[in-house]
């Protein structure tokens, strides 16, 4: 009788231990998530911020070719980072946004230091056809085929 209360309480002790290792290891993960993953987002966030400061003062100064060059350049960048990296299922979202930069890039081509890569990112990907809505894109094309036309 004595052998079995000491193996139940060995049990009970090793079932303690793996719950505790449990919660310390979902706290430290959580910790390192939190610590790595959300600072490199925010430190995303803080360099569209510096971006997006320097261009609106680009514009104010009437520096308007500066400021379509460095958009120019990001979108290039963030053509690279949304198809070229590997293992992330493709959705829906991302699919429209890339087919919407392969139409923009049919009317203005890229010269950036990113542009081959973007290009060759782009090269499976349709562009727009036909336009469903009146936005921003579908108003740029419809003027760059009245540019041809005339």
């Amino acid at each position: 009788m004595k052998l079995t209360k000491g193996k139940l309480w060995l049990c009970v002790l090793f079932f303690i231990v793996f719950i505790v290792g449990c919660f310390v290891g979902i706290g430290a993960a959580s910790y390192q998530y939190y610590r790595y993953v959300f600072s490199k987002e925010v430190d995303r966030s803080a360099i569209e911020l510096a971006s997006q400061i320097n261009i609106m003062c680009q514009l104010r100064l009437g520096e308007v070719d500066a400021a379509i060059t460095q958009l120019e350049n990001m979108i290039d960048n963030n053509v690279v980072s949304v198809a070229l990296t590997p293992n992330i299922p493709e959705t829906d979202y991302r699919h429209r946004v890339l087919r919407a930069v392969k139409t923009y890039r049919e009317i203005y081509p890229s010269k950036s230091q990113f542009a081959s890569k973007a290009d060759d990112a782009l090269e499976d990907i349709p562009k727009i056809d036909t336009f469903k809505c009146d936005n921003p894109l579908c108003r740029l094309v419809e003027h760059a085929e009245s540019q041809k036309d005339q």
